[in-house]
């Protein structure tokens, strides 16, 4: 089956990766046996990147990763600045439930985990790091689309894949969403795998938005009887713990964007 992919942007691709592997030591002989690209070929990709200003020559004829690049990876630097101030609160719920819990963020039409604190049982659900998730599925879907203009939402609604709808109907998702506006909290049984449960809350910034969510990750048994109340309340707690932190915390990430500089 034919790919519909450019080859010359996959070897820019391949040619950054490469220097940003290389630490500020990666020559242009070098990149040039690694890839099996000519001179003039490489010459070429690497003098755009260095005119875009997104690798820069250093000493002896090595290059590196330059500047440039930052405004493409803000989005990414506030993750990591997020991830460091929930970390600790997230591996607590972890402790405390017994269950693998993870952060989500929205981007476009998909819910995408950001960290994840393992669970300390043996057996336990696996959460993917980067996994992206169509936003109809799940809990964690559910409150990042709670935060939505009803008209944003149909519409992430309406496009979701068919393979979306094999374990779960559209009332449910409305009713999950309604849960999340109603409570502050959603469940969900089963949407995705029908032997995965889990609770998600939000997590607001100092606007009082929705920019990530909260959720504890288990099988159907680990939530029976008053195990549901429990985790749920847990959860709850973990997220507004969180969304304090996050609000109160400009100094707190400011010396974390410092020890990293």
């Amino acid at each position: 089956m034919a790919t519909y992919t450019i080859p010359v942007l996959q070897k820019s691709i391949a040619v950054l990766r490469l220097i940003a592997e290389g630490g500020g030591n990666t020559t242009m002989k070098a990149m040039e046996r690694t890839l099996g690209v000519p001179h003039s070929t490489m010459y070429r990709l690497v003098q755009t990147l260095v005119l875009e200003d997104w690798v820069r020559q250093v000493e002896g004829g090595r290059y590196e990763l330059s500047f440039g690049l930052l405004p493409l990876l803000q989005p990414l630097v506030r993750h990591e600045l997020l991830i460091e101030t929930v970390r600790e609160p997230m591996q607590m719920l972890s402790r405390e439930t017994g269950l693998t819990t993870k952060l989500s963020v929205r981007q476009g039409h998909f819910d995408i985990t950001i960290f994840r604190a393992e669970s300390p049982r043996s057996a336990s659900v696996h959460v993917k790091m980067g996994g992206a998730f169509p936003l109809v599925i799940g809990a964690s879907g559910a409150v990042l689309l709670s935060s939505l203009a009803d008209a944003a939402r149909q519409r992430i609604i309406d496009a979701a894949p068919p393979e979306c709808w094999k374990f779960q109907t559209r009332a449910n998702v409305a009713r999950r969403i309604r849960q999340v506006l109603r409570t502050g909290a959603c469940a969900d049984a089963g949407s995705y795998r029908p032997t995965i449960f889990a609770i998600s809350a939000p997590l607001h910034d100092r606007s009082q938005s929705v920019i990530a969510a909260v959720t504890a990750i288990g099988f159907r048994e680990d939530f029976a009887g008053e195990e549901l109340r429990t985790h749920q309340k847990l959860v709850m707690e973990t997220a507004a713990r969180c969304s304090k932190l996050l609000q109160g915390a400009m100094p707190a990430v400011a010396e974390v964007a410092a020890r990293r500089r």
